[in-house]
């Protein structure tokens, strides 16, 4: 005897219920906590980057001739990255790269969150096609001088970033990159130092942000 449509759907149905949920959790080699091991830099730059207390450091004490940045070896394309950063002075500029391409001297290609007085929370283009977008929520959102809460969505060609829990980025950008690598950056110019705590990365993430769904953050996109 042939069996019924319904008996099939019944049978998939039980299948699929005693499969495991996929957990969605945090990639624990992304950073250890202790030390910069998966991290890198060109020889001589890894003098501007330790771990302090549990956090990531990069501190220059003198005039930064050229952008210097330290990659982490966690290839990513979906992904949600979470972290506190504290900026000192807050006239200093930093960034998270993400997606990025490693250059033979260390330079990053790619996007970049960025991090300073009066980019905050914006989506540059290092190396490529600058600044994409030119919100100034992040600037209205930040506690200069103090930790703030960073976070970035990145699912397929769209990108959100956070900044406290306000949304500030919101770009859909077809033409950018959707694999690659992250990296910290110090930039160029007077003595500064940047401070990453508590960083989360998670692959194939949930589309949510902010306090939004999937629905919201996609009808909050610029293109």
């Amino acid at each position: 005897m042939r069996p019924t449509a319904a008996c099939c759907s019944l049978a998939l149905l039980l299948l699929l219920s005693a499969r495991p949920a996929l957990a969605v959790e945090p990639v624990t080699e992304f950073f250890n906590g202790h030390d910069l091991t998966g991290w890198s830099d060109v020889p001589g730059s890894m003098k501007y980057w330790s771990v302090v207390d549990g956090a990531i450091v990069g501190q220059a004490q003198e005039n930064v001739p050229h952008n210097t940045f330290l990659w982490s070896d966690v290839p990513v394309g979906d992904f949600y990255l979470g972290c506190e950063v504290r900026l000192t002075p807050d006239s200093g500029n930093s960034g998270i790269q993400f997606r990025s391409q490693r250059g033979a001297d260390g330079h990053a290609r790619g996007y970049q969150a960025d991090i300073g007085a009066g980019w905050w929370g914006k989506l540059y283009h290092e190396q490529g096609r600058g600044l994409l977008d030119k919100n100034n929520v992040g600037q209205q959102a930040v506690k200069p001088g103090d930790w703030n809460r960073y976070e970035v969505l990145a699912v397929g060609d769209s990108i959100w970033t956070a900044l406290n829990g306000q949304l500030c980025t919101a770009l859909g950008d077809p033409k950018g990159e959707r694999q690659g690598r992250i990296a910290l950056q110090i930039h160029s110019g007077p003595p500064m130092k940047v401070e990453f705590r508590g960083l989360k990365l998670i692959k194939n993430p949930k589309v949510e942000l902010a306090g939004m769904d999937e629905a919201k953050l996609r009808a909050a996109l610029r293109k």
